[in-house]
C-alpha cells in the first residue's frame, strides 16, 4: 500500500476526514490480505493510535472489520464481501460469462479468469478453478499490473493511445520477475504484435513458472470492455498446448462477446466496406 500514490489520485470535491481515514485503513487490510494489529495499521497510514482504535471499533461494530480473539489483530469482516458480492450479481458481464467460464475449464483444466481495467489496474471480476493440485493463487478482487500479466496487456492493447500513455507514466513498468518487460518501446512493440493476433500471453512476467494465455470480450459497439485468461504452470502449458488453449479462449471470448451484442465482422464485409470507402473518396 502506497499512500503517495492514493493521495495523488482524484480527490472527492467535499472530503470528509474521517471517512477518508477509514477507507484507507480499509484499504491497508485489503492490500495486506492477512490480519493485523492497530500499532501496523497507525504507521501505515501516519495515524494516532487512539484514531486508528476508535475507527476499528466502529468498523468491528458494523461487521467490516473483524478481530481476532487470540492476538488481537484485525482483518477484513464478511460484510464487505456481502457488499462486493451484491454488485458483482449487479454486472450483465460476469452473469453472462460465468457458464462460457465453466465451459473453458471443463475443457482445458487449468485456472481461468475474467478481469476488467479498474483505474490503472487489472482487476479480476470471475474466477473458475482448475481440479489440478498446483494451481494459481488468486481470487476474486485481485489487482494486478497491466504490463506483465496477459489480461493487463490485452487491456492496454485495446485503449486509445493517449490513455495508454498516462497510464504507463503513472505507473511505470516494474520488474516482477526476470521476464517481465520494463522498456517502453519493447511494450509497444508486444501491443502491437498482440493487435495483430488476437490474443496475448505472459511468459511467466508476473509470476515466475506461471503462463497466461488472453484474449479480449468486446461489447455491442466494438469496444474490449474486458479480457479471460488461462493459467497454468509452465511445464503445464507447451507449444502444443498452448495452440490448443488459444483456440478454445479465443471461440469463447467470440461466445460472450456475441451474447453482449457484438456482431463481428466477416472477412468479406470488411473487404466491400474498403471498397465502399475507396469509391466514396473518388467521387
Amino acid at each position: 500500500y502506497n499512500k503517495e500514490n492514493k493521495m495523488k489520485e482524484s480527490k472527492p470535491n467535499y472530503p470528509i476526514k474521517v471517512l477518508n481515514k477509514t477507507f484507507s485503513i480499509l484499504e491497508v487490510l485489503l492490500q495486506q490480505g492477512s490480519a493485523m494489529n492497530m500499532t501496523e495499521i497507525s504507521k501505515k497510514l501516519d495515524l494516532y493510535p487512539s484514531t486508528t482504535h476508535r475507527i476499528l471499533d466502529t468498523l468491528k461494530h458494523w461487521g467490516y472489520v473483524e478481530q481476532e480473539p487470540d492476538n488481537q489483530e484485525y482483518q477484513i469482516g464478511l460484510k464487505l464481501l456481502e457488499l462486493g458480492m451484491a454488485k458483482l450479481h449487479q454486472i450483465d458481464l460476469v452473469r453472462e460469462a460465468t457458464p462460457y467460464l465453466k465451459e473453458l475449464v471443463n475443457y482445458c483444466n487449468e485456472t481461468v479468469h475474467l478481469g476488467i481495467l479498474d483505474n490503472v489496474e487489472v482487476l479480476y471480476l470471475a474466477k473458475e478453478e482448475s481440479s489440478q493440485t498446483i494451481r494459481m493463487c488468486s481470487y476474486v478482487g485481485k489487482r494486478a499490473h497491466l504490463h506483465c500479466t496477459a489480461l493487463g496487456k490485452i487491456l492496454l492493447t485495446y485503449l486509445p493511445e493517449e490513455e495508454r500513455r498516462k497510464i504507463l507514466e503513472q505507473k511505470g513498468l516494474p520488474r516482477l520477475t526476470e521476464k517481465t518487460i520494463t522498456d517502453k518501446e519493447e511494450l509497444e512493440k508486444e501491443l502491437n504484435r498482440i493487435k495483430k493476433q488476437g490474443f496475448a500471453l505472459d511468459r511467466g512476467e508476473n509470476e515466475k513458472d506461471v503462463y497466461c494465455i488472453a484474449a479480449p470480450i468486446k461489447n455491442y459497439q466494438g469496444k474490449v470492455i474486458a479480457a479471460i485468461s488461462i493459467s497454468g504452470p509452465v511445464y503445464r502449458i507447451d507449444i502444443n498446448k498452448q495452440n490448443h488453449l488459444k483456440e478454445a479462449l479465443i471461440e469463447i471470448t467470440r461466445k460472450i462477446s456475441k451474447r453482449l451484442g457484438y456482431k463481428e465482422k466477416l472477412p468479406k464485409e470488411e473487404k466491400r466496406e474498403v471498397k465502399a470507402i475507396k469509391k466514396f473518396s473518388k467521387v
